[in-house]
Parts: structure tokens; C-alpha cells; sequence
């Protein structure tokens, strides 16, 4: 598709979108009258913002199509969602892979089961989802029929809880490769416990192929991304010593409080870079090292997800709100960087975001 056809008509189309929408009021999770999001929680607290309206940047900035509110779901809570008035209930698109294989699943109308354990199974969801969360990209298909929207920068670290132990500041990514693959089981002098999130995580896929994780070992704990209080059965506390991937934007949101706080006690953020910390300051005054951002290994650019079709002009399938929505006008979720208050790029820096590394969209194809 011409990318700036794109961007030009999407922008045309309600820059100052009212509002006033539709939609039911906003919340964390509202059966929408339009716009469904779901995917990557760590894009979810950013995408709710924009979503419901936030002032976190000094003015008021709400994402709109056209003048329809729109819903963002979260990738945990109740194992199954309605995402539409009149709309099955299916199970909740937990991580980035889980929400690309919903929306896929929307476009295609194969049935869908869900990652989220006890959620229903084989379910029809044509047409309930139109937007999913990626931290992760995907390989490029000229022709393929979903299209990546660059949303933000995000880097790749770990946190960890080896409390006063420097040892666990600063693990380099070939220990970080032996300790999930379970063939390097101590750090300064205590035995280490890796906790890779749950299947169908975007940082779980990225924080494999950064470190060149092989094969998981026998040894490797399942948590829920972003998540150091608990392990991913919500109850279990998460292990004294342990490492887990950490995405530093989240990392910067629950400690400035842009974002849920999610940190467990006594739990810190290492770097796998020694003498580049993932993030500079603390607590409300933390924010994204730039340099760590930059890095090629362990810096990475955030998607958000929708059918090509559908914001292309002339295609029938083309829907003006929805390429509104995700165009990189003022308030819309492809703004990038910016440092204007009432822009959404600004809201994103709040969240620990910077500009991604390229504002070009990329077509892929439908996730199995």
C-alpha cells in the first residue's frame, strides 16, 4: 500500500475528533460500540490511557475514531472477555502473540482459543477485534494482510530480586543464556531462579531470541510479564533470587505511577549492559536511558495491529474512523515522539516510551 496515502487520508478524517462517542463510558473494560484492543500487556497501560483520556502530560489527550471512544482489554483478569454489545464471550488475548492470532482470527473467521487458561475454546470471533498490541514485530510479507504501525521504543532488560547482591545488577546476556537454559544455576554465590513469562508473550519470544535461549531447562518458572509479585497462577510469591525479563517502559510506568504498579518487594531492574542502565532516576523521576533504547540487541520497537484492508483507501473494506485511529495525527495512536501536551506521543514518553526507530507501517501475514 502507499504508506502516505495512508497517513494523509487517516489524518484527514476527524483530526479533531469529538468526544463525544458512542461507546459505552470509558473504563479498563467496556463492551465497545466500535474500536476493540487487546494483546501485549506491555503496551496495555499506555493504550488504556489513550483509550479512556488521560492528563498525565499536562492536557487532556484521548485517542478517538473519528468521534467513536474506543475500548482497550487487558491481557489479565477474568479468563473470558465480550468485547462488543451482542458479542460472544471468548477467551481474553493474553500477550502479543495471543492478540495478533485474535485479531487474525477476526479477520479470518477460523475459531479462536485463547492462551488464558479455562477460557472458552473454539469460538467464532469474526469482527470483534480490530486492533491488537505487539511488542514484538513480525517477518515482513509484501502482500500480507495485516499491517504493523510503529507505536513506540522500548528496551529489553530483566528485573530481578537479588536484593543488596551486585552480582544480579549487571548479568550479561551469555549468563542470561545459561541461566534459562538451566546450565548456569548460580549468581554471586546463590542459586538463581529464572521466570520467563507465559507463553504467548511478545517479551517472552524477544527476551529468547536477545539473549539466544535455546531451550528452556527443566529449572524455568512461569510468571506473567511484567508482573515480580507473583508467579503466572496469581498466587505463588515470586522466588527470592529470581530473574525475569522486564520491559524497561513498563519498568518506568509502575515506578513513576503512569502505569499499574505491578513490582514486587525488594525487586530491582539489572542490565544485561554494563555501565547502561535500562533507566536513569527513581521512583517518579525515573525515565528511559536513551542509550540502552538504542541498542541493537536489546532495544526494541513496538507495533500496534490491524488489517491492512482496512485503512488502505479504495480498498472496500476501508473504514476512514479506523484509519483515523491509528494515524499519526496529534492525538492518535501512530503520533510519534512528541513534546507537545495535548499529543499522544507525549503520553507515550509518560509510559516509558520513546520514538520508535522507524515511523514506516510493514504488511505481514495472519498469525496461525
Amino acid at each position: 500500500m502507499n504508506k502516505k496515502k495512508f497517513i494523509a487520508a487517516a489524518a484527514a478524517v476527524g483530526v479533531a475528533a469529538s468526544l463525544f462517542g458512542v461507546a459505552s463510558p470509558a473504563n479498563a473494560e467496556p463492551v465497545s460500540a466500535s474500536y476493540v484492543v487487546v494483546g501485549s500487556d506491555t503496551l496495555q497501560d499506555v493504550l488504556n490511557a489513550l483509550s479512556n483520556g488521560t492528563n498525565i502530560t499536562g492536557g487532556f489527550v484521548r485517542s478517538t475514531g473519528g468521534s467513536f471512544n474506543i475500548g482497550s482489554f487487558d491481557a489479565t483478569g477474568s479468563v473470558s472477555i465480550q468485547t462488543k454489545s451482542g458479542g460472544v464471550r471468548f477467551g481474553r488475548p493474553n500477550g502479543s502473540g495471543d492478540g495478533v492470532r485474535a485479531l487474525s482470527r477476526s479477520i479470518d473467521g477460523a475459531n479462536y482459543t485463547s492462551a488464558t487458561p479455562g477460557g472458552p475454546t473454539n469460538v467464532n470471533i469474526t469482527g470483534q477485534v480490530d486492533i491488537a498490541r505487539s511488542s514484538s514485530g513480525a517477518t515482513a510479507v509484501a502482500n500480507g494482510p495485516l499491517l504493523y504501525i510503529p507505536f513506540g521504543r522500548d528496551a529489553l532488560s530483566y528485573a530481578h530480586s537479588g536484593g543488596t547482591n551486585a552480582a544480579f545488577d549487571n548479568i550479561d546476556q551469555a549468563t542470561l543464556k545459561g541461566i534459562f537454559e538451566c546450565t548456569i544455576t548460580t549468581v554471586g554465590g546463590v542459586t538463581v531462579v529464572p521466570v520467563i513469562p507465559q507463553s504467548g508473550s511478545g517479551t517472552r519470544a524477544d527476551f529468547l531470541s536477545k539473549a539466544g535461549i535455546g531451550t528452556l531447562g527443566a529449572c524455568v518458572q512461569v510468571g506473567q510479564e511484567h508482573d515480580t509479585r507473583f508467579l503466572a497462577d496469581g498466587s505463588t510469591p515470586f522466588p527470592a533470587n529470581a530473574v525475569t525479563p522486564m520491559s524497561a517502559a513498563q519498568w518506568v510506568a509502575q515506578n513513576t505511577g503512569a502505569g499499574i504498579d505491578r513490582r514486587g518487594t525488594d525487586v530491582e531492574l539489572g542490565s544485561p549492559i554494563a555501565g547502561t542502565p535500562a533507566v536513569t532516576g527513581t521512583g517518579t523521576a525515573t525515565v528511559p536511558n536513551a542509550a540502552f533504547y538504542a541498542n541493537t540487541t536489546w532495544g526494541r520497537d513496538t507495533y500496534i495491529v490491524v488489517e491492512n484492508a482496512r485503512v488502505t483507501v479504495g480498498d472496500p473494506k476501508y473504514d476512514a474512523n479506523l484509519a483515523n485511529l491509528v494515524s499519526n495525527a496529534s492525538s492518535k495512536l501512530g503520533n510519534s515522539q512528541s513534546v507537545l501536551p495535548s499529543q499522544a506521543g507525549s503520553v507515550k514518553k509518560k509510559f516509558g516510551f520513546l520514538a520508535p526507530s522507524t515511523t514506516t507501517p510493514f504488511r505481514a501475514a495472519l498469525r496461525a
